[in-house]
């Protein structure tokens, strides 16, 4: 085969090209095993082993797959404001990652924020995850700046549909909570 076979008959091969093809291949089998790894199932933590919500926690949910979320503001009422984590850091459109210390063991060690914030009842957040780090106020103030900065939707079609799936995922839980909270009596 000669190179003008190789680059569509130019004589060379495009490099950005050739790239953009393997990333987007990249990007569609990820795509792919999460989404072959959604299920309905949401695990609960035994009452003994539950562990309170705290600021700055990076909290996994046993959700199928695990779900991530980093809290960055806890209301009075029960209320939490957080960024989603992924550990498909190759699927946003945030550029900012978290890497965890080796000395946290049994979760992942780098993280990238989802462009959008959820918000969820401190309940659910105690009875279906456990804190896996806790991150520094300036850790938080990077993500929230990235979080704003970053769009909402990719002209990448993996990303796009991933960042669909994700909002999905998190949309009637951030409703009800928002609806529990603040519902007129």
């Amino acid at each position: 085969m000669s190179v003008s076979e190789i680059g569509g008959g130019s004589g060379y091969i495009n490099n950005k090209e050739v790239l953009a093809m393997i990333d987007k291949e990249q990007l569609k089998f990820s795509l792919k095993l999460y989404k072959d790894s959604l299920g309905p199932e949401r695990y609960k933590v035994k009452p003994e082993k539950r562990v309170p919500v705290e600021v700055g926690q990076i909290r996994a949910l046993f959700w199928m797959p695990n779900e991530y979320v980093l809290v960055y503001h806890i209301e009075e009422d029960g209320l939490v404001h957080a960024v989603p984590l992924t550990v498909w850091v190759s699927l946003t459109t945030c550029s900012v990652k978290i890497h965890l210390p080796e000395y946290v063991k049994g979760f992942p060690k780098l993280y990238a924020p989802l462009p959008f914030h959820v918000y969820i009842r401190r309940e659910i957040l105690e009875e279906e995850g456990v804190p896996v780090y806790i991150v520094r106020p300036d850790t938080i103030e990077k993500v929230l700046r990235d979080v704003d900065r970053s769009p909402t939707w990719s002209a990448v079609k993996p990303i796009r549909d991933f960042l669909k799936l994700v909002w999905k995922r998190y949309e009637d839980l951030t409703l009800s909570s928002l609806f529990y909270t603040y519902r007129v009596n």
